[in-house]
């Protein structure tokens, strides 16, 4: 079979280079608009035979080629996008690339909650603790926004969005353990399971099988992620391994992370006015800083460029 990928990448190779092969991979420039020039979008296309052997009982050419850009990317150090496929002439409209499974993060906000309470629960927090929380609160909006286009490391970033908090403030002796206690202690709404132990499995499913299955044994998030989602399933029973697990779905994952995070900030004493701490600002202070000496004694407010400092 012979599959064709569209893909735009945002740096640009050198025409002089002109069909660069790598294995059986065939990557072609291809004419690329003013309009995506200016964005950084360079077209090319990826071209390689499928060749099924008579013993494979199937074949996955979408995710082969997938995984090739992957690899692909890391090569020459650039962001890159699939925009189509095309399998024996057969455009091929992947269900990983083209859904509205994930619709409910591009509804409007009919209500809103009280976000001056929360404001103040976080100005109420300890130091240490309102940086773990920004920390979760990063982790959380990158895992959202990775959620379409990579279940993997979206399912992972949700996970470490509760263990920023889990592994501080739990009492509990092992990171799983701490990770199970803090959604359960924190998560304002437990109906989706019948029980503390049913949810106990379940999340120690989410924590060794996949979570831990990503980090030490490289195994990505099986499909059955996208099935649960796109059924609005809690989960799905698949095998993996040989062995039966839960597997669950990426939205139901996300609101539990969500509400859980919520649930500790609003689980927060208050502090009366004058002890309110502007965390924002403090913390902002921290990131992205870099602490140079200065050649000469400089006024405060004074603009810094590369001039005034030693970098050597």
């Amino acid at each position: 079979m012979e599959v064709k990928i569209l893909f735009t990448s945002s740096k640009d190779i050198h025409p002089k280079f002109g069909i660069i092969t790598i294995g059986k991979y065939a990557i072609e420039p291809l004419p690329t608009n003013l309009s995506d020039l200016a964005e950084s979008k360079i077209k090319f296309l990826l071209r390689f035979e499928d060749n099924v052997k008579p013993d494979d009982n199937w074949s996955n050419p979408i995710a082969e080629a997938q995984m090739f850009l992957s690899f692909f990317s890391l090569l020459i150090g650039s962001k890159l996008n699939i925009d189509s496929t095309m399998i024996n002439d057969i455009k091929n409209e992947d269900p990983a690339l083209y859904t509205d499974v994930y619709k409910e993060y591009k509804t409007r906000i009919e209500s809103i909650p009280d976000f001056s309470l929360s404001y103040k629960k976080f100005e109420s927090m300890d130091s240490d603790i309102a940086k773990q929380l920004l920390r979760a609160c990063e982790a959380y909006r990158t895992a959202v926004n990775l959620i379409e286009t990579n279940t993997t490391l979206s399912f992972f970033l949700f996970c470490i969005a509760i263990e920023c908090l889990s592994n501080k403030v739990s009492s509990k002796s092992g990171m799983q353990e701490k990770f199970a206690d803090f959604i359960l202690t924190y998560l304002p709404d437990k109906s989706d399971l019948n029980s503390d132990e049913d949810w106990r499995i379940m999340l120690k499913e989410v924590y060794y099988n996949h979570r831990s299955g990503f980090t030490h044994g490289g195994k990505s998030i099986p499909n059955a992620v996208k099935m649960a989602d796109k059924h609005d399933r809690i989960y799905v029973k698949n095998v993996i391994d040989g062995k039966e697990v839960l597997t669950p779905g990426l939205k139901w994952f996300g609101r539990i992370v969500r509400n859980c995070l919520i649930g500790y900030l609003l689980n927060i004493k208050l502090k009366k006015d004058d002890d309110y701490i502007d965390h924002f600002k403090d913390i902002s202070l921290e990131s992205n800083t870099v602490y140079l000496k200065t050649k000469k004694e400089m006024m405060a407010g004074s603009v810094v460029t590369e001039k005034d400092v030693e970098l050597d």
